[in-house]
């Protein structure tokens, strides 16, 4: 670790094995690895370009190649963080002029006493609505900054007992779709796809349970599939579905092994920038029926760069893009198959909804700027111990129901708690077993 910096630097941690050897540019889409630590690349790559009087260090256990970089960004490869955080203890002057970001769930796992010595230079970033990880971290020390991604994950990440503030994550659009447009669809020959990785927490198994409703009204359909479980590192077990073989099995008890072998349902596995050759062939594109987990994912956005309408839930993060399209919003999974009839019955409704996306995607792309002026307001703040006069609210309003928001947030942890508190001396008496 170098010793010498004279100008502000930021560190930022991305410890995963799953990026190791992967290629990434400020323009680049996604090559098959968690958002998670894409968007942290990304940021690192477009903060190094857009403030060069600013170094960025790239942290991480794995080395990633950096396309067309610029000179005042590094990598720096520990074998573990707690390396990082020694080295880094040895530069007290240097602590000064230095803030590191990590993600609430990295952070969490890592000593708190170690992080002790950092905590007024410590951004939590923030990527999970109801984020336990960030209240586990701030229970325990006090980070200068915890930054959400999206707006409903900000307001059920508000109270945390930290300053809490929203940046959005950079949404950088693929090449967007050719001027001439298809003004007629044929919902004979209906092509979905599905973006996510192949985990329970995206949803997939619900549009698994749609399949058969879909083939019944569309007999000629095609389902593409996008993602792993190995987007996360996971191990895939299954030889026809690419997740846990437990997973797999869940899968394969709506989809039929035939269907597969026929071509009407393919999983591509993870993909880099050639998935979007298989999006733009397809009618419209079938995300998180339920929005569980999400904070602000790109998936649906990729999906309307490329004109393709997206049928998804509006809850939680979802809701950042959704909230544009109501019309094809699930509110429960079982509404799959009447949002895609709805979708495909009249031709220039479609197309409308079409332009509609393409046009959301592209405001989303268009705000890098604002998003890189934000996080150096921050970091400069934080520097300049100006901080407490800091309002980085969302620049979209809420969405959403705020009783549904109150239960979860509010309510939910305390019944559990009391729950946990009248259990467990029952159990200690044997009672319940």
């Amino acid at each position: 670790m170098n010793s010498t910096f004279a100008q502000k630097t930021i560190y930022i941690l991305v410890f995963s094995k799953a990026i190791q050897g992967k290629r990434f540019s400020r323009f680049s889409s996604n090559p098959g690895v968690g958002g998670t630590q894409f968007i942290s690349i990304s940021l690192a790559l477009h903060l190094a370009e857009a403030y060069p009087d600013w170094q960025v260090r790239l942290v991480s256990n794995s080395e990633v190649q950096l396309e067309n970089a610029t000179q005042n960004i590094k990598q720096e490869i520990f074998d573990e963080a707690i390396d990082f955080f020694k080295a880094l203890a040895l530069l007290e002057d240097h602590l000064q002029s230095a803030i590191i970001l990590g993600t609430a769930s990295f952070l969490n796992g890592i000593d708190p006493s170690l992080l002790k010595k950092f905590e007024a230079r410590l951004v939590c970033w923030s990527h999970h609505p109801f984020d336990v990880g960030a209240a586990s971290l701030v229970s325990k020390l006090t980070p200068r900054a915890v930054v959400c991604v999206g707006t409903y994950q900000f307001y059920s990440n508000k109270r945390l007992n930290a300053r809490v503030y929203q940046i959005q994550n950079i949404f950088i659009a693929p090449r967007y779709p050719d001027t001439d447009w298809r003004e007629t669809i044929d919902p004979e020959k209906l092509n979905i796809v599905f973006l996510g990785a192949l985990v329970p927490a995206k949803g997939f198994l619900e549009v698994a349970k749609a399949w058969r409703g879909l083939k019944d009204r569309f007999p000629a359909v095609r389902l593409h599939v996008i993602g792993s479980a190995g987007t996360y590192g996971l191990r895939s077990d299954s030889g026809l579905v690419p997740t846990s073989s437990d997973y797999a099995q869940a899968i394969l008890n709506f989809i039929p092994e035939e269907d597969i072998h026929q071509g009407l349902v393919i999983f591509y596995g993870n993909l880099g920038e050639e998935k979007f050759d298989i999006i733009q062939k397809c009618d419209l594109a079938i995300l998180n029926p339920t929005g569980y987990t999400e904070a602000f994912p790109a998936s649906p956005l990729e999906c309307m760069a490329c004109g393709v309408p997206v049928i998804a839930s509006d809850d939680h993060g979802m809701s950042d893009c959704m909230r544009f399209f109501p019309e094809l919003v699930l509110r429960s999974p079982q509404d799959i198959v009447h949002r895609v009839e709805w979708l495909v019955a009249d031709p220039l409704r479609y197309l409308e909804i079409q332009h509609r996306a393409i046009a959301i995607a592209q405001w989303f792309h268009l705000q890098r700027a604002v998003i890189l002026t934000r996080w150096i307001r921050l970091l400069e703040a934080i520097l300049d111990s100006t901080d407490t006069k800091l309002d980085l609210a969302p620049m979209l309003p809420f969405y959403g129901s705020r009783r549904k928001l109150m239960i979860r947030r509010d309510i939910r942890p305390r019944l559990s708690v009391a729950k946990r508190l009248i259990l467990s001396p029952l159990k200690a008496l044997g009672v319940g077993k």
